[in-house]
C-alpha cells in the first residue's frame, strides 16, 4: 500500500464535500476581509488552524480559490472529518467562518487479517494513539511503516485489506497477506530443478515470508554449485498474490587437471586429476586422482550423493591405493595401502549436520633394497575405524566467507575387530571465524584446530601431522626433524583477505603450530610459527590459491616454501 493511500480510504468523502463546501459564497466574491473566525474546534488548537490558512488574509479580497485552497490546507492537517467556510457581512467587507467537525478520538485499535504476526505489537511505535485525536496523516503513516515493520520483522508481505472507524472512536484495521502464486527457477542450465526445490521450505500456495525465502536461497548458494542468486516478486492482478522468480548463475564446477609435483619425501610425481561438484547436475561429487612417480603410486576414486533420502541424508564413499617407500635405516620397504571409507551424513537443525564414517585400510610391507635383507620386514596391520562428526556452518559464502563461523567436531575410534591391529581413539576439532573488517572483502580470517590421542597408541599413519599448505605454511608436512608429527597436535591461523583487483584478492597470514607425544605436555617453546603473502584467483576453475611462507629449518633459519591449491585454506 503506498504511503497516503489510508488517510485517502478515510478521508474520501469529506473530499467530495470539499467541492461545495465554498458554495454560496460568490456572491461575496472580492470583498474585503474584515475578519477571520475559526469554529468547531475543540481539541485542535485555534493556533494551528489558523496556521493553516495562508491565502485568505485580511484586507484583502476574499475570492473562491482562495477559500477553497485554505479549505484543502485545513484538511491536510488530518484532524478533521468535515470543514466548510462561510462570508458573513462586516463594516466595509466580510468576515470570513471556516467550520470544522473534528475527528473522533481514538477509542480502540483493533488489527486483524494476519495471526502469523503479532500486529499489536506495533501499536507503541505508532503516531496514533488511543485518547488522542485522530489524525488519518498520521494514521496512513503508521500503516505504511507498519508494513515495512511486518516485512523486515517478520518476513510478510501484506496489504490493507480493509480500514474503517466509526464515530466513537474505534479503528478496524485488517491485513491481507500475500500468497505465492507460482515459483519460477531461471539461469540453472546444468543444474537440475530438483536440485534446487529441494533446498526451499516453501512451495505456491505458501504465504511469502521474505526471511523463510531469503534462508532458503542462501542454503542454495551454500551448495556451492553458483556464483550469483537473486529474487523478484512480480505485480499480479490479484493484489494478494504475486509469482516469485529465482534467477541463478551458475559457476563452472568440472575441472580435469594435469601436471608436476615435487617433495622431499616424494620426489617428482606427474598427477591427473578430474572432478565435478555438479554431476550431471545432480549435485553429486565425483573425483579420481591418478599420482605416479618413483616413490609414489596413488589412485583415488571418491563420490558423495548430498540426498539418499528426502530429509537430506547424505552418502560419500572413498577407495584408494597407494604404494609408497618407507626407509627403515638402511633399508627401503615399499608399503602398500588399500582402504576406503563410508560416511552418512544427517542434518541437524538449519546450519548443523552430524556424520558416522566407517574406515577400513590395511597396509602391507615388502623390502625393496638396502643392505640388511634379512633385517625384519615390518609386520602388516590393519585399521578397522568407526568416527563420529558434527559441524556448523554459518557463513554467509561457500567459498569466501564476510561473516559467520564453521565448526566440525570429530572423535574417531580404531577398533581391533575384522583382523584389525590397532585401538585407540583421538578426538580433532577445528573452528574458523570471519569479520568483515571494511566493506568491500576486507576480512579478518581466524582458525584454532586442535587434536589428542585419548586412549591406545597410534600407528605412523595414524599420527597428526601439520605443516604444508593447509596447516602451517613454510614448512614441509609431517617433518620429523621438526617434530611436525605426533599423537597430539595445536595449530593457529590467521589471515587477512583484501581486494586488489577484480577477481584478485591479496592474503596476509601467520600460522602457527606444534605436535607431541603422549606423555609429554605441551611447550611454548616448541611451537612453530610462519608468516607469508599470497593471493586469490577466482578463476572458471574455482579459486585458486597460491601462497608463499617463511617458516624455519633445523638450524632455525627462516627459509621460504611456494604453495598452490584450491580455495581458501580455512
Amino acid at each position: 500500500m503506498r504511503k497516503g493511500a489510508a488517510q485517502a480510504l478515510v478521508v474520501l468523502a469529506v473530499l467530495v464535500s470539499l467541492l461545495t463546501a465554498v458554495g454560496g459564497v460568490s456572491a461575496a466574491e472580492n470583498s474585503l476581509v474584515r475578519g477571520i473566525l475559526i469554529e468547531g474546534n475543540n481539541y485542535v488548537d485555534t493556533e494551528t488552524i489558523r496556521a493553516a490558512i495562508v491565502k485568505t488574509k485580511l484586507n484583502e479580497p476574499a475570492t473562491e480559490q482562495m477559500l477553497l485552497d485554505d479549505l484543502h490546507s485545513i484538511f491536510d492537517l488530518g484532524y478533521f472529518q468535515d470543514a466548510s467556510v462561510k462570508l458573513e457581512p462586516a463594516l466595509g467587507g466580510v468576515q470570513v467562518v471556516f467550520q470544522v467537525i473534528e475527528n473522533p478520538i481514538v477509542s480502540q485499535i483493533n488489527f486483524s487479517g494476519l495471526s502469523q504476526v503479532p500486529l499489536q505489537n506495533y501499536m507503541k511505535n505508532m503516531k496514533t494513539q488511543i485518547g488522542y485525536i485522530l489524525n488519518v496523516h498520521d494514521l496512513g503513516e503508521d500503516l505504511y511503516y507498519m508494513r515495512e515493520w511486518i516485512a523486515l520483522e517478520h518476513g510478510y508481505l501484506a496489504r490493507v485489506g480493509s480500514l474503517e472507524g466509526d464515530t466513537d472512536g474505534r479503528i478496524f484495521i485488517e491485513w491481507v497477506p500475500t500468497v505465492i502464486k507460482d515459483v519460477v527457477i531461471e539461469g540453472n542450465e546444468k543444474t537440475k530443478d530438483f536440485v534446487i526445490e529441494r533446498e526451499l521450505t516453501f512451495e505456491p500456495g505458501d504465504l511469502v515470508n521474505v526471511k523463510e525465502i531469503d534462508e532458503s536461497l542462501h542454503r542454495v548458494l551454500m551448495l556451492g554449485l553458483f556464483d550469483e542468486i537473486s529474487r523478484e516478486f512480480s505485480d499480479e492482478e490479484n493484489l494478494d498474490e504475486t509469482v516469485l522468480t529465482v534467477r541463478l548463475t551458475e559457476r563452472k564446477t568440472g575441472s580435469a587437471t594435469f601436471g608436476i609435483s615435487y617433495s622431499r619425501d616424494d620426489g617428482l610425481v606427474g598427477f591427473i586429476e578430474a572432478a565435478d561438484d555438479n554431476f550431471l547436475g545432480r549435485a553429486q561429487r565425483v573425483n579420481a586422482t591418478i599420482q605416479l612417480g618413483k616413490k609414489l603410486h596413488s589412485y583415488e576414486l571418491g563420490f558423495h550423493e548430498p540426498y539418499i533420502t528426502r530429509s537430506g541424508t547424505s552418502l560419500g564413499l572413498n577407495l584408494y591405493r597407494r604404494i609408497t617407500d618407507l626407509k627403515i635405516e638402511e633399508n627401503t620397504y615399499s608399503v602398500m595401502t588399500n582402504g576406503g571409507d563410508l560416511t552418512l551424513g544427517r542434518p541437524v537443525g538449519d546450519t548443523s549436520r552430524a556424520r558416522l564414517t566407517l574406515r577400513l585400510e590395511d597396509k602391507k610391507f615388502e623390502f625393496k633394497e638396502g643392505d640388511n635383507p634379512a633385517a625384519d620386514t615390518p609386520d602388516p596391520y590393519k585399521n578397522r575405524v568407526v568416527g563420529f562428526g558434527y559441524n556448523t556452518n554459518t557463513t554467509d559464502h561457500p567459498f569466501s566467507p564476510t561473516e559467520g563461523f564453521k565448526n566440525d567436531a570429530y572423535v574417531e575410534f580404531g577398533l581391533p575387530i575384522l583382523g584389525a591391529t590397532s585401538s585407540y581413539s583421538k578426538v580433532r576439532f577445528d573452528h574458523s571465524r570471519y569479520f568483515e573488517v571494511k566493506d568491500g572483502g576486507y576480512v579478518l580470517a581466524l582458525r584454532g584446530l586442535g587434536g589428542r590421542l585419548l586412549a591406545g597408541s597410534f600407528e605412523d599413519d595414524e599420527k597428526f601431522k601439520i605443516g604444508g599448505a593447509e596447516t602451517l605454511r613454510g614448512y614441509t608436512y609431517g617433518d620429523d626433524k621438526l617434530k611436525l608429527k605426533g599423537d597430539h597436535m595445536l595449530v593457529m591461523n590467521a589471515e587477512f583477505r583484501f581486494p586488489i583487483i577484480e577477481k584478485i584478492t591479496g592474503v596476509v597470514f601467520t600460522d602457527w603450530g606444534t605436535t607431541w607425544d603422549q606423555g609429554n605436555t605441551l611447550s611454548l617453546s616448541d611451537v612453530k610459527n610462519s608468516f607469508g603473502l599470497g593471493v586469490r584467483l577466482d578463476t572458471p576453475l574455482g579459486l585458486l590459491r597460491l601462497d608463499y611462507g617463511f617458516g624455519k629449518d633445523e638450524t632455525d633459519k627462516r627459509v621460504g616454501q611456494f604453495y598452490f591449491g584450491i580455495g581458501h585454506t580455512f
